[in-house]
């Protein structure tokens, strides 16, 4: 008889591992030859991508978010957890083995009495064994979509990453637009503080009317409300910052200093590259690895599921006798525990996993459009906001010339004061739309870098 049970052991081991369930096959992704609006390629060695804007601060602040930014620190414990599930699942392949020890005090009723009277004791201790044979590929299953789980919140974890790190780059590049912006508001301010003295001087000589003086009062405190409005937007900025590093705000200190140049350009390599490149990408298709093994899973639950499994101990009436060799006792035997009626549940378990695998597929094929739709949106950005900052830059110049010859008019008597409030009007606001388009344009190659993955 012993020998008969090994005989089906040895025949149920060479039939464990094959796993029921479709295997995984890497969806077919019809990925564009080029990009649409391409740029000028260029050869970039750096560490980290962060280096092609050769801006130490930037630097600081984005490995400061990188090792104090607490989300990231929360999805980053996430990925933790995903990986002890894969020790979870993996204990399933081996061996259970519990211990038991127990003591029973009984006493028969008279009328049930077959030989044994009064009341005795009963103590025992034993080692319970449990194998379960993955025959059908359970655990393997189970094993598989652990592992996609946990490829997924790393991937998951490296995408905030990124999006950590691009937004502390796109406030930065804001903030130094912005400061741009304010350096000129205060030039501003004090140019218009000057044409107020001019036009004082000319009233009490009776050039000018007062009203001249009225409206060089109004324009002047336009200004200066203007001036305060933007120094609010930059501490709203700095404090995005101080979030996004770690720190307090109200303790947070950051040099800013105003924008200026251009971005290099970014190697953004081929379509297909990125596909591997992103991290939302390799997270969508891991989500859709470990839905395809949870078909396995549904699909071996409806099938027998065999266990060895016995005991192993000692059992005694009193505490004396308790360990001797006659009171030991083994048992071992395999056990098949067949699925024939659950109310429908299981089919119904893998109705929804088959479901979750199309809403996975989906999900991947939606990533990957959206991708290319980043990349192409920001090459354009790059391409458009090029020939509007030149554009602008001639404006500048342009009103600011006009500027200077306006006021040198008036002063002369030539025109009106309503044409010189227009000429500084024109300049200012060129001047600062040029430093805002410069800050577009840095936001802009921060987005591509974003969009290609963050790497080449």
């Amino acid at each position: 008889m012993l020998k008969i049970c090994w005989i089906f052991l040895l025949l149920l081991l060479f039939a464990a591992g094959c796993a029921v369930g479709p295997d995984y096959t890497k969806p077919e992704v019809d990925a564009p030859v080029a990009f649409d609006k391409p740029i000028p390629q260029t050869t970039i060695v750096v560490a980290h991508w962060t280096e092609i804007y050769a801006d130490p601060e930037l630097i600081r602040l984005v490995r400061a978010a990188r090792e104090n930014n607490r989300s990231l620190a929360a999805l980053y414990y996430r990925t933790l957890q995903a990986r002890s599930f894969i020790d979870v699942e993996e204990a399933e392949r081996l061996p259970q083995i519990n211990s038991q020890v127990d003591y029973t005090w009984e006493e028969n009723a008279e009328q049930f009495d077959v030989g044994t009277s009064g009341a005795r004791e009963r103590y025992g201790a034993a080692l319970t064994p449990t194998w379960e044979l993955d025959v059908f590929g359970r655990v393997e299953r189970l094993v598989q979509a652990a592992q996609a789980d946990a490829y997924a919140e790393q991937a998951a974890y490296e995408d905030l990453l990124l999006i950590t790190e691009t937004d502390v780059a796109i406030n930065y590049f804001r903030l130094r637009a912005l400061q741009r912006e304010i350096f000129a508001v205060e030039r501003s301010v004090e140019t218009r503080r000057e044409s107020l003295n001019i036009v004082n001087q000319r009233f009490q000589g009776g050039a000018v009317s007062e009203l001249d003086v009225a409206q060089a009062e109004s324009i002047l405190a336009e200004t200066e409300a203007d001036l305060s409005q933007l120094l609010v937007e930059r501490d709203v900025l700095i404090h995005a910052v101080a979030v996004l590093t770690g720190e307090f705000a109200s303790s947070f200190k950051l040099r800013v200093e105003e924008i200026a140049g251009v971005p290099v350009n970014i190697p953004v390599g081929l379509p297909s590259e990125l596909l591997q490149r992103r991290p939302d990408i390799r997270e969508a298709e891991q989500r859709l690895i470990a839905a395809n093994a949870r078909i396995g899973v549904a699909e071996a639950n409806l099938l027998p599921r065999i266990t060895i499994g016995g005991d192993l101990g000692f059992a005694a009436t009193d505490a004396v006798n308790w360990f001797n060799a006659s009171s030991f006792f083994y048992s071992l035997g395999p056990k098949i525990t067949i699925p024939i009626f659950q109310g429908g549940r299981l089919r119904a378990e893998l109705s929804a996993v088959e479901f979750a695998q199309y809403e996975a597929l989906e999900i991947y094929y939606q990533t990957v459009l959206e991708a290319f739709s980043d990349v192409e949106n920001a090459l354009s950005g790059w391409r458009h906001l090029s020939d509007q900052r030149q554009a602008r830059q001639r404006a500048a110049a342009a009103a600011e010339r006009a500027q200077t010859i306006s006021l040198t008019q008036y002063r002369s008597g030539i025109i009106d004061f309503i044409t010189v409030l227009d000429s500084e009007r024109t300049a200012l606001d060129a001047e600062r739309r040029l430093a805002q388009v410069i800050g577009d344009e840095y936001e802009n190659s921060v987005l591509l870098i974003r969009a290609i993955g963050g790497n080449w």
